[in-house]
């Protein structure tokens, strides 16, 4: 009869599983060594067939990989509301003060109003390219499966982004 293993042992077991750094013989050794208790790798094969942890690892690396994005997305979105917000102060400054005619020449009054304009502009058209990327993500993360090529294709896209903003 097998004998009952802790749950937190168990648990150990399963947190290392997710990192996928280790085999199922290092999870049974070190979750033995941390616990004092003894397991074999076996018994890790039954856990990921019993609670079917292939699945669950899954599922975690899709919770996560929409977290990123989710929390990505929100933060280019308030910086682009944040950049619209501003331009469209230029503009409404530029356009009152045109009509009040207090710039001291019309030329500058005009100058500021382009900019707040072409800004709104610029700001809106990222809001479309941001999409796509988001969109292009979004295909991806859903029909690769493997994790190293994930991995590389994200750092990729790291490098092209990081090359984008410095341009």
């Amino acid at each position: 009869m097998p004998k009952k293993l802790p749950k937190a042992v168990k648990d150990r077991a399963f947190k290392l599983y997710l990192t996928e750094e280790y085999s199922a013989k290092e999870i049974a050794l070190q979750v033995s060594a941390e616990h004092g208790v003894v397991m074999s790798e076996q018994t890790i094969y039954a856990w990921v067939r019993a609670d079917d942890w292939k699945q669950r690892l899954a599922e975690t690396k899709a919770k996560a990989m929409e977290k990123v994005q989710d929390n990505e997305s929100t933060k280019l979105a308030r910086m682009q509301e944040e950049h619209q917000e501003m331009y469209k102060g230029i503009r409404d400054k530029a356009g009152s003060e045109l009509q009040l005619l207090n710039f001291e020449r019309a030329f500058d009054a005009v100058k500021a109003l382009d900019i707040g304009i072409q800004g709104e502009r610029q700001v809106a058209e990222g809001l479309i390219n941001v999409q796509f990327i988001q969109d292009v993500v979004n295909i991806l993360v859903e029909e690769i499966e493997d994790p190293d090529l994930i991995k590389k294709i994200a750092a990729k896209l790291k490098v092209l982004m990081a090359s984008k903003d410095n341009e």
